[in-house]
């Protein structure tokens, strides 16, 4: 009888450990996810500000699946369920969507505004 109560103990606690840590998993990745893709539009508008003034600015990112656009002074980065956007100082007109890769993003100040080239 002892050795029942001690299989249903152990089986009790391995269950209660295995679902707290699903439940701890489920909802910190999403949160792990939303912080990489504000970083990468803070590094994003950062090269954007950057090339306002100095004519041009490289920055490389890892992008997945993600929408990358500019229209009427407003950077937009979609990736996944989430949309960040970043006001600039120039007008600009582009779009990248569905990109995948290591990215260097190459933003130049023209004389129509801001324009973006994508390599990798």
């Amino acid at each position: 009888m002892v050795e029942i109560i001690e299989y249903l103990l152990v089986f009790a606690i391995t269950l209660s450990l295995s679902a707290f840590s699903v439940l701890i998993l489920g909802g910190s990745l999403p949160v792990l996810s939303q912080s990489q893709a504000s970083a990468q539009m803070e590094q994003i508008s950062g090269a954007a500000s950057l090339a306002e003034l100095r004519g041009n600015a490289t920055v490389v990112v890892t992008l997945s699946h993600a929408t990358l656009s500019c229209s009427q002074g407003v950077i937009s980065l979609s990736s996944g369920s989430s949309t960040l956007t970043s006001q600039t100082g120039d007008p600009c007109d582009f779009s990248f969507d569905g990109v995948s890769c290591l990215c260097t993003l190459v933003f130049s100040q023209t004389e129509g505004g801001l324009t973006l080239r994508v390599e990798g």
